[in-house]
């Protein structure tokens, strides 16, 4: 008898997250794209050089709770908004940037140079802000089973998706939060010769909660790089026919961008 060693590790990791959705911590999905090529001793005509894909997600919980946070209406639109207005910094929040900045430095210049060493005690250990002692803590991080997915084809991005709608739902449903999901429930046949809009539009407009749906309430954030969130949001697209929440992907809303990326390749380019 094979031991699944790999399913009892993904069950384990499940359960921890089953815990943390108990004592009422919501949560939000991380995803990228893994590539890799495998290459043959001897190739032939038959015996190619193959490029293998895969999407890797994990659960990362909120710090700080957002629940006293309004999420009916936008502050503003933007039609009427000035993008320069809100994103300009004031004078108080520049005078914080700088204090951080110190902070940040001189952790930097105590760790490098042995001559600073004796000013450790003095540089704090955190910047301060309003949550503190959250802010303090590790991030709770739980990985969730590899998919043997390529994120540029459309049809396995809803595959994906699927998948990732299932997860959520055994995740509350093991944690008492709503019904278990249905045996029978049958997903809709993939669209023929159906592309992606440009901008996707149905995969931006929020989610209008059913009555009938046992996580009416619940809306999953989907984090990723450039690439991942334009997938992403076009298999939603895709999908905004569907007759039922759970086909229209309705509790994975937003799609964010994360640009670890970009991080990456300018420390890549400092550090040269």
């Amino acid at each position: 008898m094979k031991y699944t060693i790999q399913e009892d590790i993904g069950r384990h990791f499940l359960d921890n997250a089953v815990q943390l959705v108990k004592e009422g911590k919501k949560f939000v999905l991380v995803l990228d794209n893994i590539d890799w090529d495998v290459k043959v001793h001897d190739m032939r005509s038959g015996h190619q050089n193959k490029s293998v894909h895969a999407v890797a997600s994990s659960i990362v919980f909120d710090r700080v709770s957002s629940d006293h946070l309004p999420n009916k209406d936008s502050q503003k639109t933007l039609r009427n908004c000035n993008l320069r207005d809100v994103l300009l910094l004031t004078n108080e929040e520049k005078q914080s940037t700088k204090e951080r900045y110190k902070i940040f430095l001189g952790r930097i210049v105590c760790e490098l140079f042995p001559a600073f060493h004796f000013l450790k005690g003095v540089v704090p250990a955190h910047t301060p802000c309003q949550y503190q002692a959250e802010m303090s803590c590790a991030s709770l991080v739980v990985p969730l089973p590899v998919l043997m997915k390529d994120e540029k084809k459309y049809a396995e991005v809803v595959d994906v998706l699927d998948q990732l709608e299932v997860w959520v739902r055994e995740i509350y449903s093991k944690a008492g939060r709503c019904a278990p999901p249905e045996p029978a429930h049958v997903l809709p046949g993939p669209p023929i010769a159906a592309p992606s809009r440009p901008d996707q539009p149905s995969s931006h407009v929020p989610p209008i909660p059913e009555a009938n749906d046992p996580l009416a309430n619940v809306r999953v954030p989907c984090f990723g790089d450039q690439l991942t969130r334009v997938r992403l949001a076009g298999a939603k697209d895709l999908r905004a026919g569907s007759h039922t929440p759970q086909d229209r992907f309705d509790h994975l809303y937003p799609y964010r961008i994360v640009d670890w990326h970009t991080k990456r390749s300018f420390l890549k380019v400092n550090l040269i």
